[in-house]
């Protein structure tokens, strides 16, 4: 009596005319074999290669090859079946299985991203067939990083910037504490004239900027308290002096705040309520500019015994601001998705208007009717949530020409606050389109540092060159990353 197979095709099938060859006798070895009939004498041919092979990401050639065996000793053909990744194989004629493009792990392209390929594979035998459900897991291969922490035991980081000229990387703490990281030695001490000149409040963000004004340069944070709301505060050690400005009331809310130094001091502010994001008569949900003082071009000279901040608000419409990045000329913000998506966003900061969308959009999706005539797109989103390549806050990173990163270089690095890392290719960021996840490779294997964990990425630092930069995380540690030896 003779069995026949009961494998029901697959909905996305392949036909089994593709890739279809015969192999007498019997197959080579291997660790696991096709289903048995349910009775009598086996008639059908029996798999003998794994169901489970794994392969390393690049791998360009034959990784694995179909075996079996036939009780009668019938020449045995084999093809490529069924499986919703059977279009991602060719099976060559001495059973040699392959990708027919190599796969890259941080970049999956199998039908549920989970670098698990599922195909079913065919024998058949004097007319009798046998199938194998084959899961090809594809391994990683770290491709040019090294990660170290360089340093450890802050307390409630939330924010990193670099003091322009040195090797100084200041460092935030919610409490209050501004802290700089030398980043050649790795040492770590509190700013005292911070310290002893600060009004009391959280601390939300950090920067340096305007170096060699003397009517300017110093450490910038925003701080907020019941007491005082939310304010700019700026500390210039060398000539001993301070500047204070309110920015706005006590928020209804917790919000982020992010700072970037790009010729001006830029400040995004989080929206406590979404009212807040379009309404000019609050700073809340508002772009910010704290722009350079020529103290020649007025009538007056400007106090040289203070700190002089003059903010100006140059946009609105953000919710939840997650950092800043520059590059070629432009600005990028970054904003956080309540439900939706989150986004990376390019801006001019002389354009008008500027206006970021929220509560009009998240992302790039619109979330209620009438928005603004005139909103700046999103450069690149993805969604909220906790699925693959899904996300609970986006961080902005770095635009550089780290020729050591994955992928030769010339990318952007970001990450997500659940401590997935991300990048895109620069370019990606300037062509016009808005892109997805489909362009995101995911590279927190390759950014597994040596000791710790980074599991809740706060900024990136960038280094004095192109041949490391820095990630502050909010367990406390600053990771210094750099080019691979060897």
């Amino acid at each position: 009596m003779r069995f026949v197979s009961s494998v029901r095709r697959a909905a996305l099938g392949v036909s089994a005319s593709v890739a279809v060859f015969a192999v007498s006798g019997c197959g080579g070895g291997g660790s696991s074999s096709g289903s048995p009939p349910s009775s009598g004498t086996p008639t059908r041919p029996s798999f003998t290669s794994s169901a489970t092979p794994s392969v390393a990401e690049n791998t360009a050639g034959v990784f694995y090859t179909v075996t079996a065996t036939d009780p009668q000793s019938d020449p045995i053909t084999y093809s490529l079946f069924s499986g919703v990744d059977a279009d991602k194989f060719v099976l060559e004629s001495n059973g040699g299985l392959r990708f027919n493009r190599a796969p890259n792990f941080d970049l999956p392209v199998d039908a549920n991203l989970d670098n698990v390929y599922e195909v079913i594979l065919r024998a058949t035998a004097g007319g009798e067939t046998t199938d194998l459900a084959l899961r090809v897991r594809v391994t990683n291969d770290v491709e040019g990083v090294q990660v170290t922490r360089v340093a450890s035991g802050l307390v409630d980081p939330v924010a990193f910037a670099r003091v322009p000229g040195e090797e100084t990387l200041l460092v935030a703490e919610k409490g209050g504490r501004v802290l700089r990281f030398n980043s050649a030695t790795n040492a770590v001490s509190e700013d005292a004239f911070v310290r002893d000149n600060r009004r009391p409040g959280e601390v939300l963000a950090v920067s340096y900027g305007y170096q060699g004004n003397i009517w300017q340069e110093g450490v910038y944070l925003v701080t907020h308290s019941p007491a005082d709301g939310l304010m700019i505060q700026a500390f210039n050690s060398i000539r001993g002096t301070t500047g204070f400005e309110k920015l706005g009331p006590a928020w209804t809310a917790p919000t982020t705040v992010s700072m970037i130094r790009s010729g001006s001091i830029f400040i995004a502010v989080g929206s406590p309520a979404e009212s807040d994001a379009q309404n000019a008569a609050t700073p809340y949900g508002k772009l910010i500019e704290l722009p350079f003082i020529d103290p020649y071009a007025g009538a007056s000279v400007l106090p040289a015994n203070v700190v002089n901040i003059r903010p100006q608000i140059i946009g609105d419409g953000i919710r939840r601001p997650g950092g800043f990045s520059e590059g070629f000329g432009q600005g990028l913000l970054a904003d956080r998705g309540g439900s939706r998506e989150h986004e990376l966003t390019i801006f001019l900061a002389n354009a008008r208007p500027l206006d970021f969308g929220w509560p009009f959009y998240e992302g790039a999706q619109e979330t209620r009717a009438n928005p603004p005539a005139a909103v700046n797109g999103p450069t690149l989103v993805y969604p909220f949530g906790n699925g693959t390549k899904q996300g609970d806050g986006i961080v902005a990173g770095l635009i550089n020409d780290y020729r050591f990163l994955p992928g030769g270089g010339d990318a952007y690095i970001f990450a997500d606050i659940n401590g997935t890392i991300f990048s895109v290719p620069t370019a990606r960021l300037f062509d016009g389109f808005r892109h997805t996840i489909n362009v995101f490779e995911n590279r927190s294997e390759d950014f597994a540092p040596d000791i710790g964990k980074i599991d809740g990425p706060i900024g990136f630092g960038p280094g004095t060159g192109t041949s490391h930069f820095f990630i502050l995380d909010r367990d406390g540690e600053i990771f210094k990353v750099t080019q691979q030896p060897g």
